[in-house]
């Protein structure tokens, strides 16, 4: 009697211990499922983040290239000997066809960046150069609108009264668009001179911000910095491109449009040498709202 409830009490007991295998077997099933399917959503979106990210900085990186190509440009043909040493301002340029890449940054695939308080100043420069390269971008084809209308005004008395001095040139286009291509050279010099660092600057500091988030949080911040690419995510590289486009190899800026433009940094209206309408500081005056109307609008 006592063996046959003895084995009774062990069949009970054994059919508890498989209850209670299942019971934890389903639990440990689910509870690795729940860690497997986080664990994949977590690689699938960092994987994302650094897509975003490699996407942000392939748009700077066509933004620079853009530049020091521009920048080449501008500084040879204002740099042309053959316009001579004392040409205005407005003569130093012709139409430059050049195709810019259009690159945008997508702010929102950024926005990771963002849970992160001291990150978010980082993102200013990323912002500013945006701004710097669309600026450029639409002046630069103003640029070429008004030096074009300069020289189809030019062309239309060609064959009966051609200019051929500053004065009679000034006389056919007439000082209002001379006044408008003067502040369109200067404010592309501008870009030219300042520029660089800009985007300089945003490449840094959006690849600290990548580096800091999307790399792996048990790397103390040394070893995050000392050897990004072992620990930190794959992020695109940037180099300083080709020697020719380096600023120390471009020729230096004509004495007359370094005046122009500190004149026009101090505020001042600056003036073609010539003699030209007592009118005419007004409509240089009016001339740069309307460049700043014409570019805001675009």
């Amino acid at each position: 009697m006592i063996l046959t409830n003895f084995f009774h009490l062990f069949e009970d007991a054994a059919r508890n211990w498989d209850m209670v295998k299942l019971t934890l077997s389903t639990f440990a099933g689910a509870g690795t499922a729940i860690w497997v399917a986080r664990h994949n959503d977590s690689r699938k979106l960092h994987r994302e983040n650094v897509a975003a990210g490699n996407l942000a900085l392939l748009a700077l990186r066509d933004q620079i290239n853009d530049f020091l190509v521009f920048r080449k440009r501008f500084r040879h043909d204002v740099a042309n000997p053959a316009r001579g040493s004392v040409a205005p301002v407005y003569m130093l340029v012709q139409p430059m066809f050049f195709q810019y890449a259009e690159s945008a940054v997508d702010f929102a695939s950024l926005s990771f960046l963002m849970e992160q308080r001291n990150h978010i100043p980082k993102l200013n420069s990323l912002v500013f150069s945006t701004k710097l390269y669309r600026n450029l971008m639409k002046l630069d084809t103003f640029r070429n609108e008004t030096i074009r209308e300069m020289q189809e005004k030019l062309a239309e008395v060609e064959h009966t009264n051609p200019a051929r001095t500053a004065k009679e040139i000034e006389r056919v286009v007439g000082p209002f668009l001379i006044s408008t291509a003067t502040y369109v050279v200067v404010g592309l010099a501008l870009h030219a001179r300042d520029d660089e660092n800009v985007y300089r600057q945003a490449v840094k500091e959006l690849r600290e911000a990548l580096l800091d988030t999307l790399g792996p949080w048990w790397w103390p911040d040394r070893l995050r910095k000392r050897w990004p690419k072992l620990v930190g995510p794959a992020l695109i590289d940037f180099t300083d491109g080709d020697p020719d486009v380096q600023e120390d190899a471009l020729p230096a800026l004509p004495k007359q449009l370094l005046s122009a433009m500190e004149a026009q940094e101090n505020g001042e209206v600056t003036t073609p040498s010539t003699n030209m309408p007592s009118w005419y500081g007004s409509a240089s005056n009016y001339s740069q709202l309307t460049v700043h109307y014409i570019l805001a609008k675009r």
